[in-house]
């Protein structure tokens, strides 16, 4: 065998052995960094549900003559005074009907002058004996029709200077513009609504309730609500005894603490059934299988996820309680989780709740 030969075979050889312990090699799998919360000691268990603030004292501001909209001068959220100008209507055809009016008035006034001259001089006629008893009546008669039509005219000119001033549509009273259905340059029919104000009254907060939940309060009850950031207390006023179409019912809470403005979005938590709960996590730590089943994605010691099965018992703001083999202090995936598998080597990211 030549040299040439022997080192072909060599190198051979070699390449073969670097192939096969590059196949004994293990792959390490790739360590993924995930968004983790720990978990809360419970708290009291609550079912929160969405709920809209209103006034207690509505008013509708409408269009009594009707006309086109020439000046918005107030828009939703606004606060007003009493008597506050919130939007003008075209004068122009009142400043008509108030002229045709008042020269009516004038045209009555004297016909009704000329007329009762007249009765004077067949008063005196008939005093001098040259007219009869029956033309003194008949010019009587007609100097009574004159004066009956002018306060007939009298009456609507005053009609007509009132209308016109309805060309300026008022606030009746304080409060906040709750609604605008009024637009520029729109035509409204007379007794159309152009405004609706809410008064500085007491506020209300309209929620529809799970029927559960709904049979567990009480009138008078209180809860406490979250809105922008702020804590408010409402007392349940009442709740009706029709199913709201929805498989729950419609009730009334009155705020005694908090100033949400009418029209607000407020979170309501109200009491959940009495059942112990182990911790308090973020809601999107929940996951929910096909057949039903909860479970948390829990980062264990040796920063490999695993699944502790749990029970949805309520939420409170943004957190779950959960009942199950979990403790506060432990790691759970706080997003992401149905991405993930366990038995996954993971990096811990800590989130701020």
């Amino acid at each position: 065998m030549s040299k040439a030969s022997l080192i072909h075979l060599m190198v051979g050889a070699l390449a073969l052995q670097a192939c096969s312990d590059a196949a004994d090699t293990p792959v390490l799998a790739p360590v993924r960094t995930v968004l983790v919360s720990r978990a809360e000691p419970a708290t009291a268990a609550a079912n929160m549900v969405v709920g809209t603030v209103r006034s207690a004292q509505t008013h509708i501001v409408s269009a009594e003559q009707g006309g086109r909209v020439v000046a918005l001068l107030a828009d939703v959220g606004d606060r007003v005074a009493a008597g506050q100008v919130l939007a003008r209507l075209d004068s122009v055809p009142l400043d008509l009907r108030v002229s045709a009016a008042l020269a009516e008035a004038a045209r009555a006034a004297a016909t009704a002058a000329e007329r009762a001259r007249n009765a004077e001089r067949v008063a005196q006629l008939v005093a001098d004996g040259t007219a009869s008893a029956a033309e003194l009546d008949a010019a009587r008669a007609e100097a009574a029709t004159a004066r009956a039509a002018q306060s007939l005219a009298n009456v609507q000119a005053s009609e007509a200077r009132r209308d016109k001033t309805l060309a300026l549509l008022r606030a009746p009273s304080a409060g906040v513009v709750a609604a605008r259905p009024a637009m520029l340059s729109a035509i409204l029919a007379p007794g159309a609504p152009a405004f609706e104000i809410e008064g500085q009254g007491d506020r209300l907060i309209s929620a529809a309730l799970p029927a559960d939940v709904a049979a567990r309060l009480r009138q008078g009850a209180t809860i406490s609500f979250h809105h922008d950031g702020t804590t408010g207390t409402a007392r349940l006023a009442g709740i009706s005894t029709r199913d709201n179409g929805a498989g729950g019912r419609d009730a009334t809470f009155v705020v005694i603490a908090g100033a949400p403005a009418p029209g607000a979005i407020v979170e309501l938590l109200l009491p959940a059934a009495t059942q112990t709960a182990s911790a308090r996590v973020p809601q999107s730590a929940v996951l929910e299988g096909r057949d039903g089943r909860q479970t948390i994605r829990v980062v264990g010691a040796d920063n490999r996820l695993h699944d502790v099965p749990v029970q949805l018992l309520g939420l409170a703001g943004p957190s779950a309680l959960v009942r199950g083999r979990l403790a506060a202090g432990d790691l759970v995936v706080a997003a992401g989780g149905e991405f993930l598998q366990a038995g996954l080597r993971v990096r811990p990211h800590l989130t701020a709740r």
